[in-house]
């Protein structure tokens, strides 16, 4: 009898428990929850389930109802949106990953700047906006980021490792140091040499007598000032040689009527046409103008 009692006990256990998981599943899936249907349409491969939430500006206003698989190569969806939510018009459906490990949610974007007040009434269709990247897109792209990093990774260590690159730059670096070194002995040596110029124009400069340095400066003082009046004495003469040659190119004076006036050569060479004529007459006949007698 008590082996019976056990063996009832354990199959109330059983059921209790299977009717209790069974009745979260079916509260999950908003079994007794009320709302109005709306509907939309998703291509293939959207991971959509049952039961999955349903998101209006990423606030959860429901749940998705029902999925139908259809032939043509799309799913379509219904949602069943809780009462106190209204969908305003122009809203955009889309599937949006919640998650790592391929849960997702049906997303309802409002448009920005729409009238709020205009709400999809029940049994409307939503349209589907632009599906975003799935956690399988990215994946994928992560994936061929890391077949190029390999790809990369392994052309350099061919072209360095492999080919003795790193060898070659190691010698560089050890070569750039030596000269670098070099340098800073060059720049040290040419800074003792500077330095010690320095010293020795201090040792003239305190050397020299300023006395010395005086006179030498006076007397080239002097030289400057004679110079000066020199210059000054030089100009005055080229001055007063200007204006004698401009008073002789006027014709004025003397000297310039004889270099201006046409008359006065043309004087001259008449007197000097005329004294040719007399000295020729006296050679010819002298008895004319010389009558010497001797007593």
């Amino acid at each position: 009898m008590k082996r019976r009692d056990e063996i009832s006990v354990g199959i109330l256990v059983t059921v209790a428990i299977v009717v209790l998981i069974l009745g979260v599943l079916w509260l999950a899936r908003g079994g007794l929850a009320s709302g109005y249907p709306l509907y939309t349409r998703f291509a293939w491969g959207q991971n959509l389930k049952q039961g999955q939430p349903v998101l209006l500006a990423g606030v959860t206003v429901g749940y998705v109802d029902n999925v139908d698989l259809r032939p043509e190569g799309y799913l379509d969806v219904m949602m069943r949106v809780n009462d106190q939510y209204h969908v305003p018009k122009g809203s955009k459906a889309t599937v949006r990953a919640v998650g790592f490990f391929g849960d997702v949610a049906v997303a309802l974007t409002p448009p920005i700047g729409g009238d709020l007040n205009a709400a999809y009434a029940p049994g409307d269709t939503v349209p589907a906006g632009t599906p975003e990247a799935s956690v399988q897109q990215i994946l994928e792209r992560v994936d061929s980021i890391g077949a190029g990093l390999n790809a990369t990774t392994r052309a350099l260590q061919l072209e360095v490792v492999q080919s003795g690159g790193l060898h070659d730059l190691r010698k560089t670096i050890a070569s750039t140091a030596a000269l670098a070194e070099q340098l800073q002995t060059i720049a040290a040596d040419q800074n003792r040499n500077i330095t010690s110029t320095l010293e020795a124009y201090r040792r003239v400069a305190r050397s020299l007598d300023s006395s010395a340095v005086d006179s030498t400066i006076r007397n080239l003082r002097a030289s400057s000032a004679a110079i000066t009046q020199m210059s000054n004495q030089l100009n005055q003469s080229a001055t007063s040689l200007n204006e004698i040659l401009g008073k002789l190119n006027r014709g004025e004076g003397t000297a310039g009527k004889l270099l201006t006036d046409t008359l006065v050569y043309r004087n001259f060479r008449n007197t000097l046409a005329t004294m040719d004529s007399l000295l020729a007459d006296l050679k010819a006949h002298p008895n004319r103008y010389i009558n010497v007698r001797i007593f």
